[in-house]
């Protein structure tokens, strides 16, 4: 059976091994007041995996506090982070608090945390060491009860050694890694996630369920997804909302998917009979040394999934 999260609106769903042991350690990090610290590709459903942390935690009955350290100019990052007091700068027309404070009881979420301002790093280290916060412009300190879960797209131990991220913060934060696979590693819940959004979305939008085409599924799955689950989950919004058929099909699909450029191997192209027969015996016996896995199999080859599932489509078509 699926796994699926406690909150519907999340999809947080999937029956692959790989989800599957994300699951298993989400449910032990869960309980722990440790800082967790998640990997991922943007749109796998890094935020999504940091409520499931909160909610299923001690602190569900508290606050979750996300915050996008991207999206914070520099010259404000403190004031956001811990609050400023009336008049402490210009603009500063009444006491506001921030983030850390607002999370108190609950949790605070740091999203993208490898683009956080350098200067606040050294604050935000401080800040985990003391659970102390002394707002811009305040003279006394205040005591912040948090857990920390904090995400990033990016490589944090390579910010770390090119000097973007501070180390003595990283290894502060790094304390129970949960890294998120990207969809064309989750193979099996690529179907299982789009009849799940079409369901939803069908719901609401008023329309009637749509089933998928037999051919719409060989092209979810030979698709690589690059934006992940998000895309998946924009492109089945797309088409619920522009078609009003029953079943969704593969001339639907093709259209809001863009191009995969450069991932064929000119080593797997049309030959020689001999040479088709062995590249067959290849892809063919690295599929069963992948346990069926067609995305396993194409990383093992160093192909695109796509190519493997043109070609056996090609077989099953002139029954070679």
């Amino acid at each position: 059976m699926p796994h699926v999260s406690a909150e519907p609106e999340a999809a947080f769903i999937g029956r692959s091994d790989v989800m599957r042991e994300v699951f298993a350690r989400l449910e032990r990090a869960a309980a722990s007041a440790a800082p967790v610290f998640i990997t991922g590709e943007s749109g796998s459903g890094k935020e999504l995996c940091a409520r499931a942390l909160h909610e299923k935690g001690p602190r569900a009955s508290g606050p979750f506090v996300a915050v996008n350290c991207a999206a914070i100019p520099s010259e404000l990052a403190e004031s956001e982070f811990f609050g400023h007091v009336r008049g402490a700068f210009t603009g500063a027309s009444e006491a506001r608090r921030g983030h850390a404070e607002m999370a108190h009881g609950g949790t605070l979420f740091l999203d993208e945390i490898c683009e956080m301002d350098p200067a606040l790093q050294g604050k935000l280290l401080r800040f985990l060491e003391t659970g102390m916060i002394r707002p811009v412009g305040g003279t006394s300190e205040r005591r912040v009860d948090v857990r920390i879960i904090c995400a990033t797209n990016r490589d944090p131990q390579r910010e770390v050694r090119e000097g973007r991220f501070r180390a003595d913060l990283f290894w502060r934060l790094h304390v129970l890694p949960i890294s998120l696979p990207p969809l064309r590693d989750r193979e099996e819940d690529i179907l299982l996630l789009a009849r799940h959004f079409l369901a939803r979305f069908a719901d609401e939008e008023g329309r009637c369920p749509m089933r998928i085409g037999a051919d719409a599924e060989r092209l979810m799955l030979s698709h690589s997804w690059p934006g992940n689950v998000r895309q998946l989950q924009n492109v089945l919004r797309q088409i619920v909302v522009f078609h009003e058929a029953r079943e969704l099909t593969a001339e639907m699909l093709a259209p809001l998917l863009p191009p995969e450029h450069g991932t064929a191997d000119p080593h797997l192209q049309a030959g020689p009979p001999r040479l088709r027969v062995l590249e067959r015996k290849a892809i063919e016996d690295a599929i069963t040394s992948c346990g069926g896995s067609v995305p396993r199999a194409a990383r093992l080859l160093g192909v695109a999934p796509s190519t493997i599932y043109r070609k056996r489509q090609a077989w099953q078509a002139t029954g070679s």
